[in-house]
């Protein structure tokens, strides 16, 4: 995190911001997924992201760590905008290289942690908050992101009629 005087330097994260996401050498226009491929060769490990149902869950977003690959799940009900938000916002923790900050016995139960525990899982992390300077990081880099995605919209649908395209309307 960049702090100066005991507050968040929002002009030096965001270059931090930027540099990393420099690292990654993306088209001036690209997709989701060409943003996973490129946050997946940079790191070395595969990425996969998930919907799952996660209304009435703590958070809209997920991300657990292992040591070969990156699990993130999303709220299987999202707008692409939404769904889009989510991956960009965990894929920044990952190119953060936030280890994650979930301790999952603060959520669950300990019959339910039983019935989870996956030994090889190294950290999981999901949004509740942007109070941690984990949280400041990943939310600055996932607005950069989506502005770079939306960067060569050329014109938005003349009538949107569904809510993807109102919203895709508002940020191209």
């Amino acid at each position: 995190m960049i702090i100066l005087g005991g507050a968040v330097h929002a002009g030096s994260l965001r270059n931090a911001c930027e540099d990393r996401l420099g690292r990654l050498n993306l088209a001036h226009r690209f997709s989701e997924d060409d943003l996973i491929k490129a946050v997946a060769s940079l790191v070395g490990r595969t990425i996969v992201c998930e919907p799952i149902d996660m209304r009435g869950a703590f958070s809209c977003g997920l991300r657990k760590r292992y040591a070969d690959r990156e699990v993130i799940y999303y709220e299987q009900n999202a707008s692409a905008l939404h769904r889009r938000q989510i991956i960009a916002h965990e894929l920044s923790h990952i190119l953060w290289e936030h280890k994650g900050e979930i301790d999952l016995a603060d959520l669950m139960s300990d019959e339910e942690l039983a019935g989870l525990m996956d030994w090889s899982v190294l950290g999981v992390s999901a949004r509740t908050s942007y109070e941690t300077d984990a949280e400041i990081e990943a939310e600055m880099m996932a607005t950069l992101i989506l502005q770079r995605m939306y960067r060569g919209t050329v014109m938005p649908a003349a009538r949107p009629s569904v809510a993807d395209e109102r919203w895709d309307a508002i940020f191209s």
